[in-house]
């Protein structure tokens, strides 16, 4: 099942970089050694995870890698060159011996026979991969797991023995003969190209849990813990938002018994930046990634929906609260869809007058109060309505005092 999320979700968080944001939750991510790499980690984060034995599974290599300080050698010039040294093999002629050692000549007095240096640089390169994958895989220790005992059984299983054996002595050979390169060549674009591209997949995901990992750690970020049971609630200590220096840090915590978080403050207090850090803390937490606080207990959710940043329709004549109403329609629809879905709300109704503002906000609020299945966080500046939900129990209210102090006279 496919984790819920939407466009407007996506930009409220800025998860990528859009109109509103000039930074994005991505970018911070985004330092990946080779390009196939960022391949990889732009498909994990466009599929955030819904089970939470996957994310579990993707946390544990994080904390393993991290636990036994595995580091890898990722030359991006070596992973460049082999992808185009391999796709050259549908192309490929044959290269024999002779053909080889005369090529070899040739390159050696005139420096410019372009497909002998494709080939001979191709081998050096895709030997130099194996080697530092061949070095990652030896070096494990301890249990692994799941997901580290699958790269280790591919690396080391991807080859007959006869031929690691033989790859391992090329690999440690500081010049080959033309004999050598010849058969290296027919081996990795003819016989061995589709394990190859298995084994580039590899290297590219361990490229995103090593770059991420060390992202993480550098932003001061903590790997959330997952429980499977949605009945453990929701536990975050030392939130912060990661785009604002010197973030002031916030505790926020959610259970069955209190799934409805009600936020209150004058303007300038922060409430929107709780709830977008509260947001990007939740969507990293599908992804299996480290978050933006101290420590965070959390259940897999089933999706996350959010109305921050909403603007007018000037197109299709919808005015702010016309769009603030499609929205909640749209959340109620998916309310009755599934279960475990993480709601917030910012400045619920801002499009309206104050009356008609506060009359659908306490509607709205207790409606959601009824939902026990899910969590809910929503916002006003309107503190009488928390007066009239007090009764409600399982609500939780919250004030947020403004950052900025206006002096008096």
């Amino acid at each position: 099942m496919n984790f819920d999320i939407d466009k407007q979700t996506l930009n409220d968080l800025a998860i990528f970089q859009n109109n509103n944001s000039r930074q994005s939750v991505y970018s911070l991510f985004g330092h990946t050694h080779t390009i196939g790499g960022n391949e990889a980690l732009q498909d994990m984060f466009n599929k955030p995870l819904s089970n939470p034995i996957h994310i579990k599974e993707r946390l544990e290599v994080f904390l393993y890698m991290e636990e036994h300080d595995i580091k890898i050698s990722f030359n991006r010039n070596d992973y460049d060159f082999v992808e185009f040294y391999l796709k050259k093999h549908d192309h490929a002629q044959p290269f024999s011996v002779i053909t080889g050692f005369l090529k070899k000549i040739i390159y050696a007095f005139k420096f410019n026979d372009h497909d002998y240096y494709v080939i001979q640089t191709g081998i050096e390169s895709t030997l130099s991969i194996l080697d530092s994958l061949i070095k990652f895989a030896d070096t494990l220790q301890g249990h692994l797991p799941k997901k580290i005992q699958e790269f280790r059984t591919v690396i080391l299983n991807t080859f007959q023995p006869a031929e690691f054996a033989w790859l391992k002595q090329l690999i440690q050979k500081p010049h080959r003969s033309a004999t050598e390169i010849a058969k290296a060549d027919r081996f990795f674009r003819q016989l061995a190209y589709e394990r190859m591209k298995i084994l580039l997949n590899v290297a590219y995901q361990l490229d995103v849990y090593q770059s991420v990992g060390e992202s993480g750690k550098t932003l001061g970020f903590t790997f959330p813990v997952v429980n499977e049971n949605n009945a453990t609630g929701l536990i975050i200590k030392g939130l912060f938002h990661p785009f604002i220096v010197h973030a002031k840090s916030n505790d926020i915590e959610f259970s069955p018994d209190k799934n409805v978080c009600f936020i209150t403050g004058t303007n300038m207090a922060g409430k929107s930046s709780l709830l977008k850090s509260i947001g990007i803390a939740i969507y990293l937490s599908q992804l299996g990634f480290p978050v933006p606080a101290k420590s965070m207990m959390t259940p897999a959710f089933k999706g996350l929906i959010t109305t921050i940043n909403l603007a007018d329709d000037v197109e299709q004549g919808h005015s702010h609260f016309y769009k603030e109403v499609l929205r909640v329609k749209h959340v109620a629809e998916k309310l009755n869809q599934s279960k475990g879905i993480f709601v917030i709300f910012d400045e619920l109704f801002r499009g309206t007058n104050v009356k008609d503002a506060y009359d659908a906000s306490l509607a709205i609020i207790a409606a959601f109060a009824e939902v026990k299945t899910c969590f809910f966080v929503v916002s006003t500046h309107i503190i009488e309505v928390a007066h009239e939900l007090s009764a409600i129990e399982n609500i939780n209210f919250r004030y947020m005092e403004p950052f900025l102090k206006i002096p008096t006279r």
